[in-house]
């Protein structure tokens, strides 16, 4: 009888071990988070998002990215509008904000806190402009946020829409 027993147990626990084995337990793949977006010649990347302390040690929410046009005639023709630059939302409802923004358009090289970023590799005939926009005072107690980023390019609305981003 004891002999019977055995093999039964035996499959009891092999099966009980692949229950529990990596291959059972793993979860999907996270849907992958594309932080880049292009509309025909026109490129934006979003380098950051989320919270930041500012030169003045005030806790401020801020959105980086870089803008990547073609050279000839690179930064002539791309017009950014302050009030419409960059649009915030939570689960689908918009972020009301009335508070002060500030927002700066540099190179790479030139950005606040840039050794945090990895800077995107310019692709050849093209140039990149970098943008930070601060938000003075807002607090986002989400985790995720979608972000419109909105300028001209050669007199063209551009609207990149990102969404469901982590906030760092």
């Amino acid at each position: 009888m004891k002999a019977q027993i055995k093999p039964i147990v035996l499959v009891f626990v092999a099966v009980l071990m692949g229950a529990f084995s990596g291959n059972a337990g793993e979860q999907k793949p996270a849907r992958a988070l594309n932080l880049e977006k292009s509309r025909g010649e026109v490129r934006v990347v979003l380098l950051r998002v989320g919270h930041v302390v500012s030169t003045n040690d005030q806790r401020t929410f801020g959105v980086t990215y870089v803008v990547e046009v073609p050279k000839q005639g690179a930064f002539s023709d791309l017009h950014f509008s302050s009030d419409k630059e960059i649009s915030l939302a939570v689960h689908g409802k918009p972020v009301e904000f009335h508070g002060g923004t500030s927002s700066g358009a540099m190179d790479f090289k030139e950005l606040p806190r840039q050794s945090e970023l990895s800077k995107p590799t310019t692709k050849e005939g093209k140039a990149m402009l970098a943008k930070e926009t601060v938000f003075e005072g807002l607090k986002v107690e989400a985790k995720r946020i979608d972000v419109k980023v909105q300028f001209s390019w050669r007199g063209s609305d551009m609207l990149f829409d990102f969404k469901d981003v982590p906030l760092n």
